[in-house]
């Protein structure tokens, strides 16, 4: 897997109340070349957005305060540039619809092999 090869670093926002999830992808992702942040609500991510500007937030569905669909909302309507790729366990597929509709990059289902999410996180820049 390749790192980060522009000059630029990718600025990610992991949204996950599963604290270990969370700390083991940003760490895999930071190995790859990204500056990670991580937050575990909703509530967290408005303040991380409000404190540094953020390429890719990735977005869990299921988290206390906010929801993921009602964080995505504010996302996209606060910092627009903030591109959102929603993972998360759920594969309700109309929620995978509206979150799209809503302004998600993409929605992917996790466990997602980490080549496929860096994958769509270099393409979300690219867009």
């Amino acid at each position: 897997m390749r790192k980060n090869t522009k000059t630029a670093t990718i600025h990610i926002l992991i949204v996950d109340d599963e604290s270990d999830f969370a700390s083991t992808l940003a760490k895999r992702l930071t190995h790859l070349g990204a500056k990670v942040d991580t937050a575990a609500s909703g509530v967290d991510a408005y303040a991380a957005l409000e404190s540094s500007p953020i390429d890719v937030v990735l977005l869990d569905m299921n988290m206390p305060d906010l929801n993921g669909m009602e964080t995505l909302k504010i996302i996209r309507k606060n910092f627009p540039r903030a591109k959102v790729i929603v993972l998360t366990g759920e594969g309700d597929m109309n929620r995978h619809m509206r979150s799209l509709e809503a302004g998600a990059f993409d929605y992917l289902l996790k466990p997602v092999p980490l080549e496929r999410l860096w994958e769509r996180i270099q393409d979300v820049m690219k867009a």
